[in-house]
């Protein structure tokens, strides 16, 4: 046997037939998903606001929060959920084969919370919405990274203030509040409260710390005008809670920038935050000082509109109830609220979304959830990025999650509800991984078994 090249006359040379694979199929399918995913999305983030034409001025003439829109947005989801699964069921898999212990924990508490409800059908309805409500972000967000994601949120968020700002113009009837929240701009949420923590959450994924690069776009024209059309409905809309979201997520944004700058020493890393949190603090403290003058000179308490009551009426029964709490998304329900409430005005909401979710899920799964959150902040605060883009998201993600964190000591539904602000933690949490928009190299490799000549 000779190991030495062999050659072969020029005739003979030719050539090999090109197989015909499956690249256009391929992309084809691809572009089929990437358009799925994308329409899921946006149709996730229209529900979850609750955006509609036509609810009344007056927030106590019982409106109906979730008209036939909202529910048929909601269970269009469940098929094209379906339709991602029958396409990629191997992909969909593996993106949840990894969950933290700790959501297993939150899960249990709060399946075992229904077999306690108070409220058995509002639980269930509940616990399917948010269930519903979580896997198109999520994944969207596994499929093509943080950055992309964002844009989607950036691209909603765009759409939504100019057309909260022209539907205000158009129907003032219904875009400004009336009764006791007379003159409030609500736009085309429900309430005003819900158009301010919009607005604030929205304001953070739109706002990028730095000067452009590169000549100006129009693109860029447009994001700075919907940037204001959000600080313009948050101030009419006279939500204080929307406020101070605005400046905790600024400072963490601010702060989490810094911190990737300092790639080498984690302790200046440390030090840069903390000073931004102290100098946070500092500022919530002189705030609350004036805050509680003026409360004090008109003859109510620090939150203005009786919350302490609230809180002070709803505690004892989280001692009642402490394990297992009285059912997924029950104290949600305005009927719930009414009966173990009393109060001159109908409180409709805890006003504070750990008291919330101690009352629903029992303490330990709020303690559960709360310690998941605060662990993935943390996971945050120590993370650098190399590229810009990244790190640019990275910092949207940390701002988001701690306005979210404290804004829920402020509002109900922040965590754990099928409402405004639980796509944008959703699509917070994980772990921020690079970019996969083109088919991998084991689908490729599968692919070409498949269609391979037999």
């Amino acid at each position: 046997m000779s190991y030495s090249p062999s050659y072969v006359r020029d005739g003979e040379i030719g050539l090999r037939p090109m197989a015909r694979s499956r690249p256009r199929r391929g992309v084809k399918k691809e572009t089929f998903v990437r358009g799925l995913l994308t329409g899921m999305l946006y149709l996730t983030l229209l529900r979850t606001t609750g955006m509609w034409y036509g609810y009344p001025s007056n927030f106590l003439e019982d409106a109906p929060v979730d008209p036939l829109a909202q529910k048929l947005m909601l269970y269009s989801l469940v098929p094209l959920i379906a339709l991602y699964i029958s396409l990629e069921p191997n992909r969909f898999v593996s993106y949840f084969r990894r969950i933290p212990a700790l959501l297993y924990v939150v899960a249990a508490f709060s399946i075992i919370s229904l077999g306690v409800s108070i409220s058995f059908g509002a639980s269930v309805r509940g616990i399917a919405a948010v269930a519903i409500l979580t896997v198109a972000p999520l994944l969207y967000r596994f499929r093509y990274g943080s950055v992309a994601t964002f844009q989607i949120l950036i691209n909603f968020g765009i759409f939504a203030a100019f057309a909260n700002i022209l539907y205000t113009i158009a129907f003032p009837r219904y875009g400004i509040m009336a009764g006791s929240y007379a003159g409030m701009v609500k736009g085309l949420f429900y309430h005003k409260n819900g158009l301010g923590q919009f607005c604030a959450v929205s304001f953070i994924a739109m706002l990028s710390i730095g000067m452009p690069k590169g000549r100006l776009r129009y693109s860029q024209l447009i994001r700075w005008a919907a940037l204001l059309c959000t600080l313009l409905l948050i101030v009419v809309s006279k939500s204080s809670t929307a406020v101070v979201m605005v400046g905790i997520g600024v400072s963490a944004l601010i702060g989490s920038h810094l911190m990737q700058s300092v790639r080498n020493s984690l302790a200046r890393s440390f030090f840069v935050f903390f000073f931004c949190l102290l100098l946070g603090v500092a500022a919530s403290f002189a705030y609350l000082g004036v805050a509680e003058m003026i409360a004090d000179a008109f003859g109510k308490d620090l939150t203005f509109s009786g919350r302490t009551n609230i809180w002070d009426q709803l505690l004892p029964l989280v001692y009642d109830r402490p394990i297992f709490g009285y059912g997924f998304a029950a104290f949600r329900q305005p009927e719930v609220m009414e009966q173990y409430v009393e109060l001159t005005f109908d409180a409709r909401s805890t006003h504070n979304t750990y008291l919330e979710l101690a009352l629903n899920i029992g303490v330990p799964g709020m303690i559960a959830w709360t310690a998941f959150v605060l662990q993935r902040l943390g996971g945050r605060l120590t993370a650098t990025q190399r590229s810009g883009d990244l790190r640019d998201t990275h910092s949207k993600e940390v701002a988001i999650i701690l306005l979210i964190v404290v804004g829920s000591m402020m509002e109900a539904g922040m965590m754990l509800a099928p409402v405004i602000l639980w796509p944008y933690l959703v699509v917070s949490l994980p772990v921020s991984k690079p970019k996969n928009t083109g088919r991998s190299l084991r689908d490729l490799i599968a692919d070409s078994r498949q269609t391979a000549p037999r």
